[in-house]
């Protein structure tokens, strides 16, 4: 009797499978039929004899079912499976066991459109596939039960998951009798299984049976977190409390050691009365447990049970539950109604509980268990900032949601990271994200990363701009939120209290630790400088100025001493200056300007922030350092008053172009390209923000030559990481930008014309003419890698013209209200109506004329670049007569090439040659081509916007290329 449409050879019983024979391997199966359907060739193979062939298809199960539906998948796909459970491979068991919850869901909701697994508000709602969801939870649960008693950790790991996440849609009525029960079976088989055994003595079968119980306490754990709807804490405390108490008397150290790292997702959710009469008490003893691993673990877990109970603490059930339970139980004042106070009781817990179980562990006699709590104090203390929105402000989302970048296209950005041990925790608190159904492709079709947007859409014109411009932006914007956050938050005194008194003189003095081994006291001091950030967020201005202030200064200029001029550091470890020199910026954003307060001593002595900043990162010898510094440079510069900038501008100058950034070559003899380009390609992100922050006069006399120089570094990634400078550049040397603060608007007026003129000059002669100035020299790139340059260059300015047309709307409404911390500028938008006109006429009348040359040059990879530079250009420029008109053609022309012709084209390069530094050519003409300088109009009396012309732009200029043109072996791409 054939049960499937597909005529798939089934065994005796009917239902499934039969593999094929142990046969000779034949040419035709060692080859895959194309021709053969999704469903027809994973039919096939996963019945090989060849394990990768079995491997490749296996993946590709959920996929199928996806795309044959619930029938099909239940008729053809299930079949196949009870061979593959026990495939002799474990590698292709952990993957079946990575694809059966796909399946089950599939099979209980793949006919139903409106299926989302991302959506869990329709807890309760769903429409189920009756008789899908009757064999995903009985013939899909029960491989899974298989392969959860699978001898590979692996496999064990992938099928918990699995089964963890499937609580989350299945009926919850069902989750005890469906999930729970096998975790409960294999425990209680497990443990008669030992019984009989122990007259064997089998060493073996005991680790099996051990590795057993911990895969079950994470299942529990797992579940017990996943979701409150789904699993709520009378069924935790009903079904998994019990069964984790009973594990933490195991006898072997391994299963005590896996409860305590699953206790914090059990306790975040269970009920009052479950933590404070059992889970509190079971936790606090595995922390004085005889085996000294299982100690270290409890220190390990503090930061996760801090977490966890304010996990609770946000629960309106323990609110609503407060004053009948917990008043009694912990001694707290009666009439507490609200979920604000159902926090203050599980702060009270955690300072009654947590704070001892700590100390206890700082003074444990065993150095691992000891060392292991030092190294996770910090993240201990940063667990008491509060993440939600605090007990004021109910309405509000919390820390982590804050930071949570939802946007699809979001780059960079600090997020949920600046606390890793927060952020980690709710990833162990939800197993969903584990083995998550929205990411695999038999649920959802995944998305491709570009998406095709209308050219003249607002999200094709952000795709264009730089990663590093937007990741630096959304950085900035994390660390606003982080301060605004901190500043609307109120932390529980309490909370600082005890942890000033019991718990930061520990901390604090890992800055200067001293235990006799080298190495450990310079792993302590890492783990330290680590969390400060965070800890320096949790106690404010006033845990800087008592204590932390001074650890920083022993992590950074050590404390010796013999170090009194703070300038010797060799003792220093490596790992902590780097570590301190990313996280610099952020301390002295939370400190504020009180960070900058020094004494007249600490000046002398370089020990005040701005020596440290230069002496201890800026000029330090290892070039990580540095980077680190550099990369958030910008950031570090806006906390600083403009004069101080301006004073600070010269030193900075001379730092960046000195012997240790832009002006060391170092090379290796076995690899001759410079080392340090990576130094000096974040010079040239940075470069956008830092225009910004200062003056034009600033700007042209110690930036310019900064951008000169990396526009003929002979790394090409740095020559185009810096061209998107150029468009910031030139809104700097706007007119109403440069006369602030000045009374001789006619000086002013000839400062803007000759800065931006100084501009357009280097670059026509350096990338179109292929010149060098006397100062600089040969680019190592060919000419036509300089042409597409300033095609790029064009391309940027372009960009933020159009990026701008509605003035910027877009991001001033992100800054809308009266923030007393502003979110940052992006160099890109909020450009004023004068820098508007100011850009547009630059584009149109100097820089724009001589790229429409190229639209004949001999390289097509310029002409290519030359057309996506035309593409974005505004409106009233592309649709003028001869920029559409060569627009027009360069595109047919890629359309040739796309059908596959027009590759071999040969276009006649004529000879030119400089006349009096204008260009002449075979034409029988010179050009009249002036420096852009040597003719300048004024519209509109000169005052709103710099209006320069040149001579002869309407004219025909000669097409660009010479004799001595090394592209020429490239004219044929």
């Amino acid at each position: 009797m054939m049960l499937n449409p597909d005529a798939i050879p089934l065994s005796a019983n009917g239902t499934e499978a039969s593999p094929d024979p142990n046969a000779a391997l034949r040419f035709e199966d060692l080859t895959i039929d194309d021709d053969l359907s999704l469903l027809e060739r994973v039919v096939r193979y996963v019945r090989s004899g060849i394990a990768l062939q079995r491997l490749v298809h296996v993946k590709m199960i959920a996929e199928t079912a996806k795309a044959v539906g619930t029938e099909s998948t239940i008729n053809s796909i299930l079949p196949l499976l009870p061979p593959l459970v026990s495939d002799s491979e474990s590698i292709i068991r952990q993957h079946l066991a990575m694809q059966l919850l796909p399946l089950c869901l599939t099979c209980m909701f793949g006919d139903d459109p409106a299926f989302d697994p991302k959506d869990k508000s329709t807890f309760g709602s769903r429409v189920y596939n009756d008789g899908g969801y009757a064999i995903a939870t009985l013939k899909l649960v029960s491989h899974m039960r298989t392969l959860l008693g699978d001898p590979d950790m692996d496999v064990r790991k992938a099928a918990s998951d699995g089964l963890a996440t499937l609580a989350l849609y299945i009926r919850s009525a069902d989750v005890p009798s469906v999930i729970l029960r096998i975790p409960l079976q294999l425990m209680h088989d497990e443990k008669n299984r030992k019984n009989l055994k122990q007259t064997n003595n089998s060493n073996a079968s005991d680790n099996i049976s051990d590795d057993l119980c911990i895969t079950a306490c994470h299942l529990l754990a797992d579940v017990a977190s996943i979701s409150s709807t789904q699993v709520p804490p009378m069924m935790v405390a009903q079904h998994i409390s019990p069964t984790i108490m009973a594990l933490s008397r195991h006898e072997n150290f391994r299963v005590r050691r896996t409860v305590v790292q699953a206790l914090p997702r059990v306790i975040s959710g269970s009920t009052l009365d479950d933590l404070t009469s059992k889970l509190i008490p079971c936790f606090n003893q595995l922390s004085m447990d005889e085996s000294y691993r299982v100690r270290k673990s409890v220190g390990e877990c503090l930061v996760d049970l801090s977490r966890s109970l304010m996990l609770i603490g946000n629960n309106e059930d323990v609110a609503a539950n407060y004053n009948e339970n917990y008043n009694t139980e912990v001694g707290m004042a009666s009439g507490v109604k609200s979920n604000g106070d159902g926090k203050v009781a599980m702060r009270r817990v955690r300072r009654d509980n947590l704070i001892p179980i700590c100390l206890r562990l700082l003074q444990d006699n065993h150095k691992v268990v000891k060392y292991g709590m030092l190294q996770f104090l910090g993240p201990f203390i940063a667990s008491f900032y509060p993440l939600d929105a605090g007990d004021d402000n109910q309405d509000d989302e919390g820390i982590v949601s804050i930071l949570d970048n939802r946007e699809e296209r979001a780059i960079g950005g600090m997020g949920s990271q600046f606390f890793p041990h927060a952020n980690g925790m709710v990833t162990r608190l939800n197993p969903e994200f584990v083995s998550s159904p929205t990411t695999m492709p038999g649920i959802i079709q995944t998305q491709s990363k570009e998406r095709n947007f209308s050219p003249d859409s607002k999200e094709y014109l952000e795709s264009l701009l730089p990663q590093f411009l937007e990741k630096r932006y959304n950085d900035s914007k994390s660390l606003v939120n982080i301060l605004r956050h901190r500043e609307k938050t109120n932390i529980d005194q309490d909370d600082i209290a005890i942890i000033e008194s019991k718990i930061l003189p520990f901390y604090v003095e890992l800055a200067s630790i001293n235990t006799g081994d080298e190495n450990s006291d310079a792993e302590m001091r890492v783990y330290c400088a680590y969390s400060l950030p965070a800890v320096v967020l949790l106690l404010g201005n006033e845990g800087w100025d008592k204590v932390l202030k001074n650890c920083f200064l022993k992590l950074i200029a050590g404390s010796s001493d013999n170090n009194k001029d703070g300038t010797d550091t060799s003792f220093v470890p490596l790992p902590v200056k780097r570590c301190l020199a990313s996280s610099f910026h952020t301390i002295c954003h939370i400190v504020g300007p009180a960070a900058f307060r020094a004494t007249t001593e600490e000046k002398n002595n370089k020990r005040d922030l701005l020596s440290i900043f230069e002496y201890h990162f800026l000029r330090d010898q290892d070039e990580t350092v540095r980077l680190n510094i550099i990369r958030n440079l910008p950031s570090f510069l806006s906390l600083l008053s403009s004069s101080k900038r301006s004073k600070y501008l010269p030193i900075l100058f001379d730092i960046i172009c000195g012997d240790t950034m832009l002006a060391s070559k170092r090379k290796n003899a076995l690899n001759p390209m410079l080392l340090n380009w990576r130094q000096r390609d974040m010079i040239a992100q940075i470069l956008p923000n830092l225009i910004c922050l200062f003056r034009p006069d600033q700007v042209r006399q110690y930036l310019w030559p900064v951008i000169k120089l990396l526009l003929s570094d002979s790394v090409n990634l740095i020559r185009e990481n810096v061209e998107w400078s150029i468009p910031i550049l030139l809104r700097s040397y706007e007119y109403n930008k440069c006369v602030k603060g000045r009374d001789d608007t006619s000086a002013v007026k000839q400062f803007c014309q000759e800065s931006c003129n100084e501009v357009f000059v280097f670059l026509k002669a350096t990338l179109l003419e292929n010149r060098t100035t006397s100062t600089h020299k040969a680019i190592s790139c060919g000419a036509f890698s300089k042409r597409q340059s300033y095609c790029r260059i064009l391309s940027a300015m372009a960009l933020i013209l159009r990026l701008n047309e509605d003035r910027g709307m877009k991001r001033a409404k992100m800054e809308d209200g009266a923030e007393s911390l502003p979110f940052p500028v992006h160099p890109f938008y909020d450009l004023t109506r004068e820098a508007y006109r100011h850009l547009h006429h630059l584009l149109r009348a100097l820089f724009l004329p001589p790229a429409l040359n190229m639209k004949d040059d001999r390289v097509t990879n310029v002409r290519l670049t030359l057309a996506k530079s035309l593409r974005i250009m505004p409106a009233d420029i592309s649709d003028r007569g001869d920029v559409h008109v060569i627009l027009r053609t360069l595109e047919d022309e890629i359309e040739t090439w796309e059908g596959g012709g027009g590759q071999n084209m040969q276009v006649e390069a004529p000879k030119i040659k400089v006349v009096n530094n204008a260009i002449d050519g075979n034409l029988g003409t010179t050009s009249t081509i002036q420096a852009p300088g040597n003719n300048v109009k004024k519209e509109g009396g000169g005052k709103d916007m710099l209006q320069s012309d040149v001579q002869g732009v309407d004219k025909k200029i000669p097409k660009f290329g010479n004799n001595e043109d090394d592209s020429m072996s490239l004219a044929s791409i």
